[in-house]
């Protein structure tokens, strides 16, 4: 598992001494290692959400869509310059701006009603702006938002799906909105079928699904017509730790295609997948960095080895100092 800069191995204690000769440093095991590998392990080996994964948006969702989809030539698919969002005399998110590259993952930490959800909101056309701009994969969603959408997913925190509809209806209705056509069509809602195990569940209304196939179906939703920008609003919350990882197994393995993934999380052991974070309180960015420089941001003598869990409190309380 990735961890900041480091990569986070579980091995046997057979293994271990081989990977200490190696210049791994050996640390405490989690009970969380534990609870994953006696129920098998995470899930290895290639993505199948990744395979076969097209550069860019899907052809047909790019006629739909009406036109091409190249690449800006900074790389830049995500940019948030001064957004703000007033409802009456309350400022839900203030002034924020960062950037997201093709093939980078950017986290937006902070507590519970910071604004995270209302940036998300914004970036994906869902909620207009009261001031700054928003630009997706190019595409300024203020003159065109529609298609602008066209080349996000989005995945809400609360499960957004259709729970009157079926699996497969809502598998059908997202391809459809996305504007993917016959055989294409066809193919990605099999391919999400095989891929999240949605087979036996096809009949079964979205409503009833365990929560963890919820997630799946939700994600398998976001990706049918493989957007080069995913916005995934606490992807994994109420979800257990083996489901967890394989989402990250998923959402590491579209970063190597280019994607650029714009995540919330509570979760700080998931922010260090992280490539850059930024922290936000009460609507605004305070800190921004990849996870180790927002944890030597506060070492200190009576803190030498901080967590990301304590430079998110301690950022969080200097604001507030």
């Amino acid at each position: 598992m990735i961890q900041g800069a480091s990569v986070r191995v579980v091995a046997t204690p057979e293994g271990a001494g081989e990977l200490r000769a190696q210049g791994y440093e050996p640390v405490a095991p989690r009970l969380e290692d534990a609870y994953v590998e006696l129920l098998g392990g995470a899930r290895k080996g290639e993505s199948l959400l990744a395979r076969g994964w097209a550069t860019g948006a899907h052809p047909d969702t790019r006629a739909a869509a009406g036109g091409g989809d190249a690449a800006p030539a900074d790389g830049v698919l995500v940019r948030a310059e001064g957004l703000t969002r007033r409802f009456g005399d309350f400022v839900a998110a203030d002034k924020v701006g960062f950037q997201v590259h093709a093939g980078e993952i950017y986290g937006l930490l902070g507590p519970n009603g910071a604004g995270k959800s209302t940036t998300f909101r914004m970036l994906c056309g869902l909620l207009m702006p009261s001031s700054g701009a928003a630009h997706v994969a190019g595409v300024n969603l203020a003159r065109a938002a529609s298609r602008a959408r066209a080349r996000l997913g989005y995945m809400a925190q609360k499960f957004s799906l259709y729970g009157d509809l079926s699996v497969a209806q809502n598998l059908d209705y997202f391809a459809d909105i996305y504007g993917l056509k016959r055989a294409a069509k066809r193919e990605r809602v099999r391919a999400m079928v095989e891929m999240f195990e949605l087979a036996p569940l096809l009949q079964s209304n979205a409503a009833l699904l365990p929560l963890g196939f919820k997630q799946r179906l939700a994600l398998a939703c976001a990706t049918l017509h493989a957007p080069r920008v995913l916005f995934l609003d606490e992807p994994t919350s109420g979800v257990d730790p083996l489901m967890r990882r394989e989402f990250w197994h998923h959402i590491n393995a579209l970063t190597a295609k280019g994607v650029a993934v714009v995540v919330t999380t509570h979760f700080m052991e998931e922010a260090e997948y992280c490539d850059r974070i930024g922290l936000i309180w009460r609507g605004r960015k305070i800190a921004e960095g990849t996870p180790d420089e927002l944890k030597a941001s506060v070492r200190s003598p009576a803190r030498p080895e901080p967590t990301l869990e304590d430079a998110f409190i301690a950022l969080i309380e200097g604001e507030a100092a």
